[in-house]
């Protein structure tokens, strides 16, 4: 894992240029000082949506981890420490901030040696730009992951003011491929979407690489989590088809290999037929990014 520093900079971001030539996937993960305001659970999504945009405007970032991935396994993981927040003068809500201290982050370290926000995202928008946009996106209960992103990726422009405006920026930003692995648990036997991240990944059976509540681990053990549910649920389609209908098999084995992203494929079913993949916005109710489900008529990955 690459810990990024205001001292290795230079060197970590043509490590993650290089790296993107090659894998196509990020799983990605923000530890930020928490929520000003406090959502009930009974909210509605603009609620919902209102008191993210406040929370998210009004703080700063603090890590940033990604690890990139293809079907084949990871590469690479960074954790970014980002010196902007300073805990004696931004706003925060101290439960959260004890709680990333008594999980080891060194708040004072982060600040002294850490990068800017405006010059970490200036480079890595212009890695993104040379990649032309071809990237699959994957977090955990990842709303306000996704927010940061924007808020980043902006500039560190004020949030849209609706949420359709929020969904239509991540759209353009990041592209139709944002995944959350907490919606495609609950397509899975014996997970929930209730389930925790470490609490999926100790059923999975995966030992965690790193601290938890450090955003290179988390983001980290998000890619391990996600291509261990993909890849099951690729099998029990490939054994559904199997079973019914050898040729169109073939044919479905054919646009697996055609299909660019590393998707989540649905339950096996009944009647073999073809499915396709759209980007949903967040579930209300558990509050996490945005989540892969089949369409019909939709053709945004095949």
């Amino acid at each position: 894992m690459g810990e990024v520093w205001r001292w290795n900079k230079e060197v970590e971001m043509d490590s993650i240029r290089d790296c993107l030539k090659h894998f196509s996937s990020i799983a990605i993960d923000t530890e930020f000082p928490g929520c000003l305001k406090e959502t009930p659970m009974d909210a509605s999504e603009e609620i919902r949506y209102r008191d993210m945009k406040f929370n998210v405007d009004n703080t700063h970032l603090i890590q940033l981890g990604f690890t990139l991935f293809d079907r084949r396994g990871i590469t690479k993981t960074w954790e970014i420490n980002l010196s902007d927040f300073n805990e004696h003068k931004c706003f925060k809500n101290d439960k959260s901030i004890a709680f990333l201290k008594s999980n080891g982050l060194n708040l004072d370290k982060i600040g002294e040696e850490g990068i800017g926000i405006e010059e970490f995202f200036r480079d890595f928008s212009q890695i993104l730009k040379e990649k032309d946009g071809k990237i699959t996106w994957v977090n955990f209960q990842g709303s306000y992951d996704n927010a940061y992103l924007v808020k980043g990726l902006t500039g560190g422009k004020p949030l849209p003011e609706t949420k359709e405006e929020f969904h239509e920026t991540v759209e353009q930003l990041l592209g139709k491929f944002v995944f959350d692995v907490k919606k495609i648990a609950e397509s899975c036997s014996g997970l929930s979407s209730r389930f925790g991240l470490q609490r999926i990944a100790d059923v999975l059976q995966m030992k965690r690489v790193g601290k938890a509540h450090h955003a290179g681990s988390d983001s980290e053990l998000t890619a391990r989590v996600f291509t261990k549910l993909t890849f099951d649920l690729l099998n029990s389609r490939k054994q559904c088809v199997r079973r019914v209908d050898h040729q169109q098999y073939q044919l479905e084995q054919q646009q697996l290999m055609m299909t660019r992203c590393y998707i989540p494929i649905p339950i096996p079913i009944p009647r073999p037929r073809s499915v396709m993949f759209a980007a949903h916005h967040p579930n209300p109710y558990f509050g996490g990014g945005y989540f892969g489900m089949p369409v019909q008529g939709r053709n945004y990955v095949l």
